[in-house]
């Protein structure tokens, strides 16, 4: 038993959408919200029963970005100076929100 995310929206005429949002056209509406639930639950059996769920391994690339300011990403991870003004930062903005 898998679970399945359902948006459930109320239309203008006081009715209910249920949309499966894993599967955004299994989609049903009905006077009430139980209603539509059963409904997309039906639906989804139906799907299901003749469909198949896999999983694949995608290779992922690296992202090799253009833009120009990508070349001084981390340059500071290593500098103590650094990680000592942002502690401080922190201490100011945590000092700031409790105003």
């Amino acid at each position: 038993m898998d679970n399945w995310n359902i948006l459930l929206e109320s239309t203008a005429d006081g009715s209910t959408v249920a949309t499966v949002l894993e599967i955004p056209d299994c989609q049903t509406t009905d006077e009430t919200k139980q209603g539509a639930v059963e409904k997309v639950q039906q639906l989804l059996q139906k799907r299901l029963a003749k469909a198949e769920i896999i999983k694949i391994l995608m290779p992922v690339q690296a992202s090799t970005s253009d833009h120009p300011l990508m070349k001084f990403a981390g340059i500071f991870k290593d500098d103590p100076d650094f990680m000592e003004i942002i502690k401080e930062i922190r201490a100011e903005r945590e000092q700031d929100s409790d105003i």
